[in-house]
């Protein structure tokens, strides 16, 4: 054969050689439809991560407060809606529970074989259990110690604790309610007559001044006397003193949740860049590099985000052969101009970003005036919420602008679905082209081993004449 090579060598380099620009073309559609939606995948990640963390703005964020008290007569705890003021507190009387004791000589003192013990918790006759020792005490043996464990463990207790107080020379048997205040007295008695307690703390409620208004309270703890405040009573005040209690907002909170605002779009606008620019590698890993440092101090103050993070950011990650992958979808860069204008747009309020130290820089980020936003959350706090929490908010108009793109059957879904379907004609295309190439194979095979067989048969004739 030519060159020494056989018919088997020579046909598969023919359909090497026949095939390639095909190859090429489909290799080349493959890369590009297959980047296009790992691109698209990627972005769609980026919209979805950025609804679910403007959501967690629009939430609780604005709403943070923070309290104190001039001293520790009481401690408060308060919800994200309690209402910002100072407030003046009196503790004149604070809640007791009843207790009564009855003396014994000692615990194994024995209790008497007849007669019902009635104890009755409050005003109302089914608040109570009887112990008739005809039963409880058959043989005698019980002791007052036994007692305890008899009214502890009663399933009709109505919430009366026993316990026993050793005094040295002899043994108390302690009844307390188990609830403070004033209507939670507890009364015992002995086939009907009082069976001879001594109070030992009287049954009484919290009794307070608030802003000059008197209240009563059952227990210690004013739940809700202010809306979302939960005020907790620890000692008396002399007369003529008080407490001050202050709640504010919260404006540290408010200026992270303006922080990572500006964060998440400067991110998603970094993001659409890089799909849709042409930029070198150096450019692309300043941006990735940029991302990555700003997430490694964010995740300095929320470590139980941090595994969460780095997935969503490996996820997310665009490489070199990714970059200006999406240049040519027109609805990318309006989806990015949308959101541009939405952050130009008035607050329901008709407050701007710029009037709280928000702007865009020569660089096209949101940059931050943090003295100005400072001074704008400690003059109108609640203005600076409305911003981003009332209804046509920031977070609202952006959410309008991504939701098109985010939504089932949306513009992502509709452009991942053409792509898969592009991928999938190319699958097709490159099996028929094998099984062409195999049967253009099978012929130059067939051909080129046929010529083999008479250049062997001719040469062997040729010999007869030599």
């Amino acid at each position: 054969m030519i060159s020494g090579m056989g018919g088997a060598t020579f046909a598969e380099q023919l359909i090497v050689a026949e095939r390639a620009g095909k190859d090429q073309i489909f290799k080349n559609n493959m890369t590009k439809y297959e980047a296009q939606l790992d691109a698209y995948k990627i972005l769609e990640r980026s919209l979805d991560s950025m609804s679910s963390k403007l959501e967690s703005i629009d939430g609780d964020a604005f709403e943070s407060k923070t309290s104190s008290v001039s001293d520790d007569s009481a401690s408060i705890t308060v919800e994200s809606g309690a209402p910002t003021g100072d407030y003046d507190l009196h503790i004149e009387q604070l809640a007791q529970a009843h207790q009564l004791t009855k003396s014994f000589a000692s615990e194994d003192a024995l209790l008497p074989t007849t007669g019902v013990i009635n104890i009755q918790l409050g005003s109302d006759a089914a608040d109570s259990i009887s112990l008739d020792m005809s039963k409880l005490n058959v043989d005698g043996t019980a002791t007052v110690k036994d007692l305890t464990g008899m009214i502890n463990s009663h399933s009709g207790n109505p919430g009366v604790q026993a316990s026993l107080v050793r005094t040295g020379g002899q043994v108390e048997l302690m009844l307390s309610s188990k609830e403070t205040g004033a209507a939670n007295t507890i009364s015992v008695t002995m086939d009907g007559a009082d069976w001879g307690m001594t109070e030992r703390r009287a049954a009484q409620d919290a009794k307070v001044n608030l802003n000059g208004m008197d209240i009563t309270n059952s227990s210690n703890n004013l739940a809700n006397v202010i809306d979302g405040v939960s005020i907790e009573l620890n000692k008396v005040h002399k007369p003529g003193e008080s407490s001050t209690i202050r709640i504010e907002s919260d404006t540290d909170a408010s200026e992270q949740a303006i922080e990572d605002f500006v964060d998440i779009f400067n991110d998603l606008m970094d993001e659409i860049n890089k799909l849709t620019r042409s930029m070198g590698s150096e450019a692309l890993d300043e941006l990735n590099q940029e991302n990555a440092d700003k997430e490694d101090n964010s995740d300095e103050d929320k470590d139980e985000d941090k595994d969460e993070d780095e997935d969503e950011d490996s996820n997310s990650a665009i490489t070199e052969d990714q970059l200006g992958v999406l240049k040519g979808d027109s609805s990318i860069r309006m989806l990015q101009q949308n959101m541009r204008d939405a952050i130009f747009d008035t607050a329901p309020n008709g407050m701007r970003l710029s009037d709280i130290g928000v702007e865009f820089g020569r660089d096209g980020k949101l940059d931050i005036d943090n003295d100005k936003l400072s001074k704008a959350l400690k003059d109108d706090p609640n203005a600076v919420q409305a911003m981003f929490t009332d209804t046509g908010s920031y977070i609202d108009k952006l959410d309008k602008v991504i939701d098109p793109f985010t939504k089932f059957q949306g513009s992502m879904d509709l452009k991942k679905d053409n792509l898969e379907m592009q991928i999938e004609r190319v699958e097709t295309s490159m099996d028929n082209h094998d099984r062409q190439m195999e049967q253009r194979y099978q012929i130059y095979l067939a051909q080129f081993t046929a010529m083999e067989a008479t250049i062997s048969q001719l040469q062997s004739s040729s010999s007869l004449f030599y």
